[in-house]
């Protein structure tokens, strides 16, 4: 079976799944039966390719790599915009791989559409359009009988949103509560050994942990993101990330957290959905966790998730240092468990 994908959105995550995509290419043959063939990429300002043969992943990485953009690769173009290749692709599936828009969730939710509108299958790990627009998204896949995956919008590749779905059925999700970014976690854990916060702020930077600019990690937005696309997902909440009552860490001192741990205590960025009434009530906030938390473990770039639920009561996941490969990799196990869902006729 030959598959072919268009990728918007060819910066770390794209450029991490195209080499996951090599490595595991003679696997999918020999196990799956499954050929994979990107046909069009988009990039935000390095040029774009769409064909209707196989694109060379070697060779477009290689230009990347090489000459930071894809006009030496033959028949590339500069001005055709990402609509534009969602229309016009031969593609089965679209992969979007944009940057988050913590304002809007645009132009993600735009190509997504698209995209579902044409009749193709989409995967995703922005969480923008799960956070602005999930249930509308998912009115849009229903109605043209496609999918829409998006496991690597939170805790990267960690089976967070297909553990409800495949493995809890009968189970209310009651609440969310968890550590969920990265670079908050890592810079709060170098603090408290003694580092200042832009020491720790530059080193994450320097490791590819954080952003040239960390404001959506240090002031709570992208915690507010995921816990929205969790509390959309797996408890209605139809609520957006303006809608979370949000405290970042940039304002905790050291001070702060040599206090803390005086009092055998860690402070830590809690994302939390909870119902409240009729409603349900988003928070970001710093929060001293103890050693009776399942947070109280999470240190560096780790995340967690409790999950409390009617019938299981608290799950709590736990995700370890992870590493770009694990994002690729949810957009990887999204792409098979799409296949998988074509090849027997469902959803």
């Amino acid at each position: 079976m030959i598959f072919r994908l268009a990728i918007i959105g060819f910066g770390n995550v794209g450029q991490e799944f195209a080499r996951l995509l090599l490595a595991k290419r003679p696997w999918l043959l020999r196990s799956k039966g499954l050929d994979i063939e990107v046909v069009a990429i988009s990039t935000k300002s390095r040029g774009s390719l769409m064909s209707e043969r196989a694109l060379d992943l070697e060779r477009v990485l290689k230009e990347i790599e090489e000459k930071g953009s894809l006009e030496g690769y033959p028949d590339s173009h500069t001005d055709l915009p990402p609509l534009r290749i969602i229309d016009k692709t031969v593609a089965d599936m679209v992969v979007e791989l944009t940057t988050l828009n913590i304002d809007s969730g645009q132009p993600a939710i735009d190509h997504i559409t698209r995209a579902l509108e044409c009749g193709m299958d989409v995967v995703t790990a922005n969480k923008g359009p799960i956070a602005f627009a999930y249930n509308e998204l998912r009115a849009v896949a229903r109605s043209r009988g496609v999918r829409l995956r998006f496991e690597g919008t939170v805790m990267d590749g960690t089976p967070v949103f297909s553990l409800v779905e495949k493995t809890l059925p009968g189970c209310q999700v009651l609440g969310l509560r968890g550590i969920l970014n990265s670079t908050s976690n890592y810079v709060l854990t170098e603090m408290s050994r003694g580092r200042t916060a832009a020491d720790a702020i530059k080193e994450a930077q320097a490791r590819g942990i954080a952003e040239a600019d960390p404001s959506l990690d240090m002031d709570g937005w992208d915690a507010a993101a995921k816990i929205t696309a969790l509390a959309n997902v797996l408890m209605d909440a139809r609520k957006t990330p303006k809608d979370v009552d949000r405290t970042g860490v940039r304002d905790i001192s050291s001070k702060e957290l040599a206090d803390a741990k005086t009092n055998g205590k860690r402070i830590r960025l809690i994302a939390t959905a909870a119902v409240d009434g009729e409603d349900i009530r988003l928070v970001v906030r710093p929060e001293a966790v103890g050693p009776d938390s399942p947070f109280w473990p999470v240190e560096g770039t780790s995340s967690a998730l409790t999950i409390r639920t009617d019938l299981m009561g608290d799950l709590t996941i736990l995700e370890e240092a992870p590493a770009l490969t694990q994002t690729a990799y949810a957009v990887f196990s999204d792409l098979l468990h799409t296949v998988e869902s074509i090849r027997s006729g469902s959803l």
